[in-house]
């Protein structure tokens, strides 16, 4: 299931690249390979912080030496990066919500990281510093992304764009008025047509 990880991390990385350099399907991979990992934490993250094979987490003997605590906390630590990653996914593609889930993403991995703390220094467990890696990587990586004005990010994404951006702009200034989202989206489709 490590194996997993990584290799989904990986792809998530290459598709942040393609998705920011506004290649063909970039948009595609980074919603399919973000998501993905965001499903292996939130539901299997009792296994994977925990070393369980995917083949023994429904073998009672796999728990053995395993504390009920160690599982819930393994758990709830799965829930706040999967949100988290929800969070920086939004972000990343400029969804409502983004903030939202940043903000209950983070706030829940710096519970994590705090409990961890004091269990790390009363067991000095190489557990919890796989987790300490974890919560550094995507906890980073979401508060730049939660600090990160939406503006900035557009500017960058859609930088050889600049009408395109300054009609989404406008349309964010004065969200209620429709006839800026009109242009905007006309706007969009202009450049997606590459004129």
């Amino acid at each position: 299931m490590k194996n997993a990880e990584i290799v989904l991390g990986a792809i998530a990385l290459i598709a942040l690249m393609l998705n920011s350099l506004l290649a063909p399907f970039g948009n595609l991979l980074t919603v399919l390979s973000i998501s993905a990992i965001s499903v292996l934490y939130m539901y299997l993250s009792f296994a994977l912080f925990n070393r369980l094979r995917l083949r023994h987490i429904f073998k009672k003997d796999s728990y053995n030496g395993i504390s009920t605590m160690r599982i819930v906390g393994a758990v709830l630590t799965g829930l706040a990066l999967s949100i988290t990653l929800i969070g920086i996914l939004f972000k990343f593609q400029a969804w409502p919500g983004a903030t939202i889930n940043l903000g209950v993403g983070l706030s829940g991995l710096v519970i994590a990281l705090l409990v961890g703390a004091v269990k790390y220094t009363r067991s000095k467990s190489d557990y919890y510093t796989k987790i300490f890696k974890r919560i550094a990587v995507y906890g980073g990586i979401g508060l730049i992304m939660l600090l990160l004005p939406e503006e900035t990010w557009l500017e960058f994404k859609y930088r050889n764009h600049p009408d395109y951006v300054k009609a989404v702009k406008k349309a964010m200034a004065e969200s209620d008025n429709q006839e800026l989202w009109d242009k905007a989206e006309e706007e969009r489709r202009k450049m997606n047509m590459g004129k």
